[in-house]
């Protein structure tokens, strides 16, 4: 099984440790010369047996304050942690430049000129002013939100090209 280490901090400890025990199990063995017969000598265990280090990270380190928050349900973590609360409040990103916004803001286009589309529709759209846009995600998300969102507009089914039919949205 692999040594791994969390921090630097942990390595060099572990290699400072380590060159030590080595000079004192050096100091222990008898050193060889030349006359005397080859043998390999026995290890013996030290007499100090020093407590095992502990693992994980130092109370004060960098991320300890993300190990402090809970997983589980209940109290948030602003109730929990002040520090947290201050920096949630500073962290809110805007929402409006997310894949569900956009495709939201396209749907409501065809919604407003009242015409029908397909998912191919609105990644037509997107691919327009965004054209590394993934269509596999486009139209996933599409249709979650016109399950869920745009659950009130009709939807009929014609042809497509392939095996199943392609849903055709606000027709009618």
């Amino acid at each position: 099984m692999p040594i791994t280490f969390d921090t630097l901090e942990e390595l060099k400890e572990f290699c400072q440790s380590f060159t030590t025990e080595v000079a004192k199990r050096s100091a222990i063995t008898p050193k060889m010369t030349s006359a005397a017969p080859k043998y390999v000598p026995q290890y013996e265990e030290p007499t100090e047996v020093a407590a095992p280090k502990k693992r994980g990270r130092k109370p004060n380190s960098e991320k300890a304050e993300y190990a402090s928050v809970p997983t589980s349900k209940g109290r948030s973590a602003a109730v929990n942690n002040p520090k947290a609360s201050v920096s949630q409040k500073s962290s809110k990103r805007d929402k409006s430049q997310t894949l569900t916004a956009k495709i939201q803001t396209a749907i409501q286009n065809y919604l407003d000129d009242d015409a029908s589309f397909t998912a191919n529709d609105i990644y037509d759209v997107l691919v327009r002013k965004n054209p590394d846009i993934n269509k596999q995600s486009v139209i996933t998300s599409v249709l979650k939100q016109m399950n869920s969102v745009y659950s009130h507009i009709s939807v009929t089914e014609r042809p497509g090209n392939g095996p199943r039919p392609v849903k055709l949205y606000n027709a009618g």
